[in-house]
C-alpha cells in the first residue's frame, strides 16, 4: 500500500513539474511563418556511390496529395507512388498554408495501400481545419 501512495504522489508531482514548464513556454506568434532551405541533394552522387544494380531514384510527381482551401471538415488526398516491394518512398515536399490557429490539423504521411500494395503519399487534414496542405514524396526504386 506504501508503494502505491508513493507512486501517486510522485505521479501528481511530475504532472504539476511539466504542466507548470509547458505554461511557462511563450508560444510562438501565430503569423510568423518559418521558413528552412531545403537541402541540396546529389541524387547521381549518391548512386555513384552505392554498389547496387539497377537502383534509381523516382521523380518528384506532378500531381502531389493537395487539399486545398480546407472547408472545415475532415479530409484525405492520396496519390500513389510505386510499387512496396522493390521500393521505399519518403516526403520530399511538406507545404501548409494559411493557418488560421492552433486548431488546424495537418498531416503528411506515406504508407503502403493493403489492396494494392502500393506506396501512397497522404495529405490529411482535421476537423476544423482551414488551411491548405499539400504533400510529395519519391522513391528509391531496385530491380
Amino acid at each position: 500500500m506504501k508503494i502505491v501512495i508513493v507512486s501517486a504522489i510522485v505521479a501528481v508531482v511530475a504532472s504539476i513539474g511539466t504542466t507548470m514548464i509547458m505554461s511557462s513556454m511563450e508560444a510562438p506568434n501565430s503569423t510568423e511563418v518559418a521558413v528552412m532551405a531545403a537541402p541540396e541533394i546529389n541524387y547521381d552522387e549518391i548512386l555513384a556511390r552505392l554498389d547496387v544494380n539497377d537502383l534509381s531514384i523516382s521523380e518528384e510527381p506532378e500531381a502531389a496529395a493537395w487539399i486545398r482551401g480546407g472547408s472545415g471538415a475532415a479530409q484525405a488526398e492520396q496519390k500513389i507512388l510505386a510499387n512496396a516491394a522493390n521500393s521505399a518512398c519518403f516526403l520530399t515536399h511538406v507545404e501548409i498554408n494559411g493557418i488560421q490557429g492552433a486548431d488546424d490539423k495537418n498531416m503528411c504521411t506515406i504508407t503502403v495501400d493493403d489492396f494494392t500494395g502500393f506506396w501512397q503519399v497522404n495529405a490529411i487534414t482535421g476537423e476544423g481545419t482551414r488551411s491548405e496542405l499539400m504533400c510529395n514524396a519519391r522513391c528509391v526504386v531496385w530491380e
